[in-house]
C-alpha cells in the first residue's frame, strides 16, 4: 500500500504550530478549492467561527493513538474508533540543473537550483472523511544531466510532483532548474505556491512563481516564500561563474530551493558551489575545491516541528578539472545545481529534488 504504519501514543503530535490558524480546521471536507486564502483547505473557511472555538495556535487535540506515513502512493484506511484526524501533505520538489562545458577564455554559470514543494497541513473530523482515502506521492524533481559535449549548456532540472491525500488536499510541487549556461547566467526553479505549482527555469532567467512562493534567482539567490507552506525559489549563478544560496520559507513551513553550481570565469578561475538551506534556515555546505560533490540535503525526523528536509548544495565549478555534482534535496526541498567545467572535462550533474511525502495523524 506504500505506507509504513506505526501504532503508539504520541506526545501530542496534534498540536497546531504557531503560524496555522483555526481556519485550518476542517469540518466538513468537500470538493476542494485550492486557494492562497485557505491553504487549499475544503470548507475550512466556512468553518472558521467554530474551529475558533475548539483549537487555537500553539494549542493541541490530545495525544494522537496511529500515525501513517506515505512515502510512496497507496490508500489511508481510517482507524476504529478515532475523532480527529491531522494531515500533513508535501509535494515533490525541482531537479538541480546540470553543468556546462565552455571553452577557455569563455566563462560560464554552473547549473540552476530546484525550487522547493509545497507544505499544506489540515485538521479533519474523522466522521467527515470515508474509510479510505487515496494517497498520490508527488514524485522528485529529475536531476539535470550535465553537458557531454564540448561548448554546451547543461540539461534543465525537472519539476517536482503534486502530493493529494483524496480530493481533499493537494501540496504542489517546486520548479526544475536551469542548466549551466555560456557566458550568461543561469535561473533557478521557482517554489511552490499554495496554490499552483512552481514554474521550472529554462535558460537565463529565474522562474517567476506565484504570489507568496520563492521566485527563482536570476544569477543569484533564490528569493524566500512569505507565506507559510509556500516553497523557496532555487538559486541561479551568475554569468562570472559565482554561486548563491537557495531560498528558504520565512516561516520554516515549506520547501527550500536548492543552490546553484559553481561556474567558471573567463580567466579560468574555479568556484565553490552555494550552500543549500536546511530547517531552520542554516546552510547547507556546497561544493568546494576540498568537497567536489555539493552536499546533499538531510531528512527531517520530527513530524510534529520540521516539515520538510534539506534543500541540495550546488556543485563545484572547476576552471581545471572535472566539476562537482550537485546534492539531492530531501523530503520537499530542491536539489542543488551541478558545477561547470571547461572543454574536456566533465561537468557535474544537478542533484534530484527531494520526493513529496504525506503524514496523517489520527485520534
Amino acid at each position: 500500500m506504500g505506507a509504513s504504519v506505526m501504532t503508539s501514543q504520541v506526545a501530542n503530535p496534534l498540536d497546531i504550530p504557531s503560524g496555522l490558524t483555526a481556519g485550518h480546521l476542517v469540518l466538513a471536507p468537500t470538493a476542494p478549492s485550492q486557494s492562497a486564502a485557505d491553504g487549499g483547505a475544503p470548507g475550512a473557511l466556512a468553518n472558521l467561527g467554530v474551529g475558533a472555538g475548539l483549537v487555537s495556535s500553539g494549542g493541541n487535540l490530545n495525544a494522537a493513538t496511529n500515525l501513517q506515513s506515505f512515502t510512496a502512493s497507496g490508500t489511508w484506511t481510517k482507524p476504529a474508533g478515532i475523532t480527529w484526524v491531522r494531515v500533513i501533505a508535501i509535494g515533490g520538489a525541482g531537479g538541480g540543473g546540470g553543468g556546462a562545458q565552455q571553452a577557455s577564455g569563455s566563462a560560464c554559470s554552473g547549473g540552476g537550483g530546484g525550487g522547493g514543494g509545497d507544505v499544506t497541513e489540515l485538521v479533519y473530523l474523522a466522521s467527515a472523511l470515508p474509510s479510505s482515502v487515496s494517497v498520490t506521492i508527488g514524485a522528485a524533481g529529475g536531476a539535470g544531466t550535465a553537458a557531454t559535449t564540448s561548448t554546451t549548456a547543461g540539461g534543465n532540472g525537472g519539476a517536482g510532483g503534486q502530493t493529494t491525500f483524496g480530493p481533499y488536499q493537494t501540496a504542489f510541487g517546486g520548479g526544475g532548474g536551469a542548466g549551466g549556461q555560456l557566458a550568461a547566467t543561469s535561473g533557478g526553479g521557482g517554489g511552490a505556491g499554495m496554490s499552483a505549482v512552481g514554474v521550472s527555469a529554462t535558460g537565463a532567467s529565474g522562474a517567476v512563481t506565484v504570489t507568496g512562493s520563492g521566485n527563482g534567482g536570476t544569477g543569484g539567490a533564490g528569493s524566500v516564500a512569505a507565506v507559510s507552506g509556500a516553497g523557496g525559489g532555487g538559486s541561479g549563478c551568475s554569468a562570472s561563474g559565482v554561486s548563491s544560496i537557495g531560498g528558504f520559507n520565512l516561516t520554516d513551513i515549506g520547501g527550500s530551493g536548492g543552490a546553484s553550481g559553481g561556474g567558471v570565469t573567463s580567466a579560468s578561475a574555479s568556484n565553490n558551489g552555494g550552500n543549500g538551506v536546511a530547517h531552520g534556515h542554516s546552510a547547507v555546505t556546497g561544493g568546494s575545491s576540498g568537497l567536489p560533490a555539493g552536499g546533499a540535503g538531510s531528512s527531517a525526523t520530527n513530524v510534529t516541528s520540521a516539515y520538510q528536509g534539506a534543500s541540495g548544495g550546488g556543485g563545484y565549478g572547476n576552471g581545471s578539472g572535472n566539476g562537482g555534482n550537485g546534492g539531492a534535496g530531501a523530503t520537499g526541498s530542491g536539489g542543488g545545481g551541478g558545477g561547470s567545467v571547461l572543454n574536456g572535462a566533465t561537468p557535474g550533474t544537478g542533484g534530484a529534488g527531494g520526493p513529496g511525502i504525506v503524514i496523517v495523524i489520527s485520534q
